[in-house]
């Protein structure tokens, strides 16, 4: 019996790799061959992904019944390439994953000859409460928080944006602002393709992101996100982010990842804009 038990000790790892699918590889624009840091790569609203660093490299493990399901590679600036997990499987490991560049629409600027305020637009105050992953998922994978943010109409020029952070155990950590349209309820499509990737402080206090050299301006109320992409051999928990007790705020754990709305807080984040 001892000897059947060790046996079965040793085959137990080739057994749950049988069970899983491994896919790697490199993420590259198609036209330059340029590496493509930081690309969401999942399956989309099953709460399974990872992003690739800053080389562009990843690494997923899949269980093996998601084998029928279809992996996306979401890029800002890039056209959206979906692969059947089947497809990806059979191709010779590591992958090389290349993406189209999407064109750009120039934003339409509407002239006023009223004069304009600045106004700050979400949750501009915070109680001695932080967030952090919704839950313990792969440490390469992102979360991101959102605020609702409300421009009645108005045309809006986004000059900043404003988040809380704390962090007892890095300085600094990679964030990705993101404005989402809304959709349902919940944050849809990007409102516009525009990389806005910084690395900001992480004790505790008040960051800032300067919004004006991306010129964007909006009529329609829309999603602010902060996304956390944590680095290599960092703790998902590392950085929490500020809140505020009241209201409701809008999350995800994963890339492409299902948005939830869950009500009682709201993330301490706000825009700074002109209207």
């Amino acid at each position: 019996m001892k000897y059947i038990l060790a046996l079965l000790f040793l085959l137990l790892p080739f057994m749950l790799q049988a069970q899983t699918i491994k896919l790697q590889g490199k993420v590259l624009a198609k036209a330059s061959g340029q590496e493509l840091p930081y690309i969401n790569i999942g399956i989309r609203n099953k709460n399974i992904g990872t992003a690739s660093d800053e080389k562009g490299n990843f690494i997923l493990v899949l269980p093996k019944e998601r084998q029928q399901d279809t992996l996306t590679f979401s890029a800002i600036g890039y056209k959206e390439l979906s692969v059947p997990v089947r497809q990806l499987e059979t191709q010779k490991q590591p992958l090389a994953i290349t993406l189209e560049e999407r064109e750009n629409t120039l934003q339409e600027v509407i002239v006023q000859n009223r004069k304009l305020k600045i106004k700050k637009l979400g949750i501009t105050g915070r109680l001695p409460i932080v967030w952090g992953a919704p839950e313990n998922r792969d440490s390469k994978d992102i979360y991101e928080f959102a605020n609702f943010i409300q421009v009645k109409g108005k045309s809006t020029e986004l000059l900043s944006a404003h988040f809380y952070v704390a962090s007892e155990k890095l300085d600094s950590a990679l964030f990705r602002i993101n404005l989402y349209k809304s959709s349902n309820g919940l944050p849809d499509e990007r409102l516009v393709q525009k990389s806005i990737l910084k690395r900001l402080p992480a004790k505790a206090g008040w960051v800032s992101i300067d919004l004006q050299p991306f010129d964007i301006y909006t009529d329609e109320d829309f999603f602010l996100g902060i996304e956390y992409l944590p680095g290599s051999g960092v703790d998902r928990l590392a950085v929490l982010l500020g809140a505020k007790l009241g209201g409701s705020s809008y999350s995800r754990e994963a890339s492409l990842g299902t948005w939830k709305k869950f009500s009682g807080a709201s993330l301490s984040g706000y825009v700074t804009v002109r209207q």
